[in-house]
């Protein structure tokens, strides 16, 4: 309990289910078991300690079945099982709301928005041949999934002799395998989590591998373009 993020994390996932896995003894040993894992470890792990990380999600389980634990005990007492239904359910809606959980967004109006760019991407994806080979970054990969090959790519900084960015050390996008396309949004403002860098180094890979002509633009909905990789 000596970071912030340790707190959160306790908070959080308790709180969603009323503290009452809190009482049942076998999911305690489990949960603490997880955790013990991350936060024994000392800073150099300080980065998964965080309640919003993917590592948290084992948690659930445990939860879940210290609250079934729970509540197969507390069944011998109708009246008090209703009760802590309700408890449950008001203590659940309360924290959607209170701490702006993911279910929370799904009383928001932007959430339920149309924009400009999803329908350009999708009119872009249709456009994509069904046979060819797609690498697109992250929050475009399960759009083009059903493929069979789909690659990820990462923008990284690499030595290029033709120096397309005035100096050797440009951006550029990393990908497996020989793709035949490349799918890119070159929207402004995406987030992190669906480029994998910043808005400006992402467009810079993109304008570095066109002006040494590795890929050639083929088609553009908007700010959604694909590109044929040259090989």
């Amino acid at each position: 309990f000596d970071s912030e993020e340790k707190r959160l994390t306790w908070l959080y996932s308790y709180s969603w289910f009323s503290f009452l896995p809190l009482f049942s003894p076998g999911s305690i040993v489990a949960v603490v078991t997880d955790l013990s894992q991350y936060y024994a470890t000392g800073e150099s792990f300080s980065r998964m300690w965080s309640p919003f990380m993917h590592h948290r999600a084992i948690l659930s389980v445990f939860l879940t079945l210290g609250l079934l634990d729970v509540l197969s005990v507390l069944s011998r007492w109708k009246r008090i099982s209703s009760i802590v239904c309700c408890v449950l359910l008001i203590g659940s809606f309360t924290c959607q709301y209170k701490f702006h959980f993911a279910l929370n967004k799904l009383t928001k109006a932007e959430y339920w928005k149309e924009e400009p760019w999803m329908n350009d991407t999708r009119a872009l994806i249709s456009l994509v041949p069904k046979n060819g080979s797609v690498a697109t970054q992250q929050n475009l990969v399960p759009h083009l999934s059903h493929r069979k090959e789909i690659y990820l790519v990462y923008p990284r900084q690499h030595d290029i002799k033709e120096m397309p960015c005035g100096q050797s050390l440009c951006w550029w996008l990393d990908f497996p395998g020989k793709p035949d396309y490349l799918v890119v949004d070159t929207r402004p403002n995406q987030w992190l989590t669906q480029i994998l860098e910043i808005n400006e180094n992402w467009l810079s890979a993109i304008s570095n591998m066109e002006k040494v002509g590795k890929i050639t633009l083929e088609k553009q909905v908007g700010n959604a373009k694909m590109y044929r990789i040259e090989k």
